[in-house]
């Protein structure tokens, strides 16, 4: 019977529900943009580094465009950012626009992923950007509900 509990407590201590994923994102955005008519067509690039409450840490790299009319509201928007971790294990998130005023809160979806992301391919995420000039600043959560990760 010790032999069991101890086994047991020995499991409880390395396996951990994790919930949700939070990921914190700084870096910088670059844009390139044309106007036509009463139109706006914005490329936009950005580059940060990140880390999440799981350990997990790394680069990422987003390529967008976006369309705005003459008030500046989103016409059309598609975002792609894929992620590096500490591992060199890949994951791509498509971003979704949540209003036609702004990209700055918004959800995002992962679409691929390898090793360790491979099994989240699906997850929605929420997120939150805000911007000092061409430097950003951006707060993820994705919901993990169900999902089980070993803690060394």
């Amino acid at each position: 019977m010790k032999f069991f509990l101890i086994i047991w407590l020995g499991l409880y201590t390395f396996l951990a529900k994790t919930g949700e994923l939070q990921r914190e994102s700084s870096g910088f955005s670059e844009t390139e943009e044309f106007k036509f008519e009463n139109n706006t067509v914005i490329n936009y690039k950005i580059k940060t580094i990140w880390k999440d409450n799981l350990g997990n840490y790394g680069l990422s790299n987003c390529l967008g465009l976006i369309f705005t009319d003459f008030n500046k509201e989103i016409i059309d928007y598609k975002m792609y950012c894929k992620y590096l971790d500490q591992d060199n294990h890949e994951y791509t998130h498509k971003y979704i626009l949540e209003t036609a005023v702004s990209w700055e809160v918004g959800k995002n979806n992962i679409i691929s992923g390898a090793g360790k992301w491979k099994k989240h391919i699906g997850v929605t995420c929420t997120y939150a950007i805000d911007y000092l000039k061409t430097a950003l600043f951006l707060l993820e959560k994705c919901n993990l509900e169900n999902e089980w990760i070993i803690i060394f």
